[in-house]
């Protein structure tokens, strides 16, 4: 995490000729830092990097043992995820909210990026015939990786403050998995904020 800030804040003297940028945090579906470049012509530029809690979307790492081949004379018990990184780009258009008696300005936008999310599961599992002492299952495990990588659609709203460089911001967006899972949809909402500079 110390070495994305790092890099992040490497970046800043190469986009001088953007009209502002912003570093924050964002909450949700994944958890992380978000750094989002605005330029002209109401475009923005966002990257973010994240995590998701180790429970989260248990039926879907479930589902996933029937796929793997090695685990087909297998039968599922559990698992543990033990790491999951998600490494999102994201090009979006903002448009103008017209508002009265506000303080700052309201935008909504949408856009279009990839999503590229990395985990490690432990897979545990047993063979449904094979009994150990006492007649119990004699349970075995594996670790295997899981690499999942899309397109993302994107639409929001973000109020950003006239005399406080703050920037608060709610979305919603979809992610479609081409690899390792194809045609698997993801539902992500978040909100957040960043600090402009």
């Amino acid at each position: 995490m110390k070495r994305l800030v790092a890099i992040l804040l490497l970046m800043i003297p190469l986009s001088a000729f953007a009209q502002k940028q912003g570093l924050g945090l964002r909450i949700g579906n994944p958890l992380g830092l978000t750094y989002k470049r605005y330029l002209p012509n109401d475009r923005a530029f966002e990257i973010l990097f994240g995590t998701v809690p180790d429970g989260w979307n248990k039926a879907y790492y479930k589902d996933a043992f029937s796929d793997i081949d090695e685990f087909d004379s297998y039968s599922y018990h559990s698992h543990d995820v033990e790491s999951t990184i998600y490494l999102q780009g994201r090009y979006l258009f903002h448009y103008d909210i017209t508002t009265r008696r506000m303080l700052g300005k309201l935008d909504w936008y949408w856009g279009a990026g990839a999503s590229f999310k990395f985990a490690r599961v432990k897979y545990f599992y047993f063979y449904p015939w094979e009994l150990g002492p006492g007649g119990s299952s004699v349970l075995l495990n594996d670790r295997r990786p899981d690499v999942d990588f899309g397109p993302e659609a994107i639409t929001g709203i973000e109020y950003t403050f006239d005399q406080t460089p703050l920037t608060f911001f709610g979305e919603v967006s979809g992610f479609l998995e081409f690899a390792d899972r194809p045609l698997t949809f993801w539902a992500f909402a978040a909100a957040g904020a960043r600090f402009n500079f």
